[in-house]
């Protein structure tokens, strides 16, 4: 007979293993929508500041290459960029996802993403199974992915959060994140929203990367 050890350090190396196996076959990109638009005045160059540096950098990296094409600089402005991210752990609420726009869930809800409650919904777990469900009819999950989510929600089930293996697997490689970014130009009309949802055990600085290019799109188009 087995003891109760070595059935942890099964289920352990198990979890593990799933894990490994889902990360490398993720097939996900992140997904992105957006709305809104940026008019930059001509011969105008652009300060970029933003709050996460991976989004800093890549829109000033964009934006620095588009300089060289533009000729004589008449004036500056500055383009301020607000970027939040979060996990879509259970008891993540509409507030933490899009504080002070909870609008965005509109873009949200396109990725085929469904919006969490607005207030504090508290820590209670959901139903697993139906978020399961959920995902594999919306086709978010490729098979490996789909076996890591499956085998979570049977050891959820079975033993609770107390001694599992999950609670030392970062939450980003288990749920969705969810970034988003509001921009706007000073002294120029308009604002530009991005919403991009990076599946679980994804990179989120390739989600990071895609936010930036969507806003210098805007911008360059």
């Amino acid at each position: 007979m087995r003891s109760k050890h070595r059935k942890l350090f099964d289920a352990g190396a198990i979890a593990s293993a799933l894990v490994a196996l889902a990360i490398a076959g993720a097939a996900h990109a992140a997904d992105v929508k957006s709305q809104g638009s940026l008019k930059l005045p001509p011969n105008t160059d652009l300060i970029v500041i933003c709050n996460d540096p991976m989004v800093n950098n890549v829109l000033s990296d964009d934006l620095n290459a588009e300089r060289r094409t533009l000729g004589t600089i008449t004036s500056t402005l500055t383009l301020t960029v607000e970027v939040n991210q979060k996990v879509m752990a259970p008891g993540v609420s509409l507030g933490d996802l899009f504080p002070g726009d909870p609008s965005m869930a509109r873009l949200l809800a396109e990725t085929g993403v469904n919006a969490p409650p607005l207030g504090d919904s508290g820590d209670q777990r959901g139903d697993p199974y139906a978020e399961a469900a959920r995902r594999q009819a919306l086709g978010l999950d490729d098979p490996l992915t789909s076996s890591f989510r499956n085998y979570q929600a049977m050891e959820n089930s079975m033993k609770g959060d107390s001694g599992s293996p999950y609670n030392s697997i970062p939450k980003s490689q288990i749920y969705d994140t969810v970034i988003s970014a509001r921009a706007a130009i000073s002294g120029a009309s308009g604002e530009f929203k991005v919403v991009a949802v990076v599946h679980g055990g994804d990179s989120i600085n390739k989600g990071k990367k895609l936010v930036a290019e969507e806003i210098a799109n805007s911008i360059l188009r």
